[in-house]
């Protein structure tokens, strides 16, 4: 009889094992919507870090572009490891450490996720991260308004605000509030320069693209150009931007005080988990979208003189494909020739000069 009731739990006992198996649950979850995510940001770096050498690493601003790119999915892949040593900790102790009591067990946990959570090396990480995306997203704007100081005092200063934690750590939802305020503002700032862009007078590089095309147009050369105007390009960041604020919204959820027992914590966790992510995510892809379109990057285009230089896509001939199907050098769709062009219309080993 003694054996038979050592065997059995009592209440304490199967309300804890209950709740330790829904924590558990919980803890995968999250996990495994945090690999999803880490998995997409994986291809994203991959595909942002081949564009930035496939152009070259040559000046000084794609090198910076190269390191902040890298240091943003390193701190996204540590956050990842992290998290994954957590919930596997978490499993070890509740099936692996017999001799421990459950009691002490939980308690154990819940002490190291706490410890976890207020790491002064993670919370650095964290706050580095969101200093070097949010000053990726105000260059963005910068570098759209060609360099006007103005347009980015305003962001800069609630950029510098949403760091207040750091002085007066009792202000989460101040500091919320004002990383909002910095996407807001410059998500803002371009939606307004996409909206001016179509209406007014098409700026010189939307000007000199619609002239290389119908210039195609009237050679006859078929294919397609993987250049973008402007307009489709700050639409792009202007839609990515909306999305950001949206995410970066909901996140407030997360500063709610809802326990585990409850439905929406599963909700709560994966917000977390996701802005541990998307941080990042963010602006590589601002960075993924004026790469890969060729467009505005570093540089705008010069007009020298009376002319403006284009350099046309060399073709080649692909000999695998049947016909004369053409593929386009993805070098540049408007590049600025070094010297001047006298001839008002001219084609000479593939270079374009059309005058105003």
């Amino acid at each position: 009889m003694a054996s038979t009731r050592s065997r059995q739990f009592s209440t304490l006992d199967a309300l804890i094992l209950r709740d330790y198996g829904r924590d558990t649950i919980e803890d995968a979850v999250g996990f495994t919507f945090e690999t999803v995510l880490c998995s997409t940001y994986s291809i994203l770096f991959a595909l942002v870090v081949y564009s930035i050498f496939r152009r070259g690493v040559r000046s000084r601003n794609t090198i910076i572009m190269l390191l902040v790119v890298v240091y943003l999915y390193g701190a996204s892949v540590t956050q990842w490891a992290v998290d994954f040593w957590v919930t596997l900790n978490s499993m070890h102790s509740l099936f692996m450490m017999t001799e421990v009591p459950i009691p002490t067990e939980t308690l154990s946990r819940t002490k190291l996720a706490t410890k976890l959570m207020h790491c002064k090396k993670l919370s650095l990480i964290s706050t580095f991260v969101k200093i070097v995306s949010y000053a990726v997203v105000i260059w963005r704007t910068w570098v759209i308004y060609k360099g006007r100081i103005k347009a980015i005092v305003v962001p800069s200063v609630l950029l510098l605000t949403a760091f207040a934690d750091q002085i007066c750590p009792s202000s989460p939802m101040v500091v919320w509030g004002f990383s909002l305020g910095t996407n807001v503002v410059c998500t803002a700032l371009i939606g307004f320069k996409a909206w001016y862009a179509m209406k007014s007078t098409p700026d010189p590089l939307l000007t000199d693209l619609r002239r290389h095309r119908k210039l195609l147009k009237q050679l006859k050369i078929d294919g397609i150009t993987h250049g973008m105007s402007t307009q489709n390009v700050l639409s792009l960041l202007v839609e990515s931007g909306f999305i950001y604020i949206f995410l970066l919204s909901i996140q407030i959820i997360c500063y709610l005080d809802i326990p585990r027992s409850s439905p929406w914590y599963y909700f709560q966790y994966i917000l977390v988990v996701m802005g541990q992510q998307v941080t990042g995510m963010y602006p590589t892809l601002i960075i993924a979208i004026v790469n890969f379109k060729r467009t505005i990057w570093e540089e705008h285009p010069i007009t020298l003189g009376s002319c403006t230089v284009l350099n046309s896509l060399p073709q080649e001939v692909d000999p695998g494909r049947s016909g004369a199907t053409r593929t386009f050098d993805l070098r540049s769709v408007i590049d600025i020739c070094p010297e001047k062009v006298h001839d008002e219309r001219c084609i000479t080993h593939g270079n374009l000069a059309c005058r105003e």
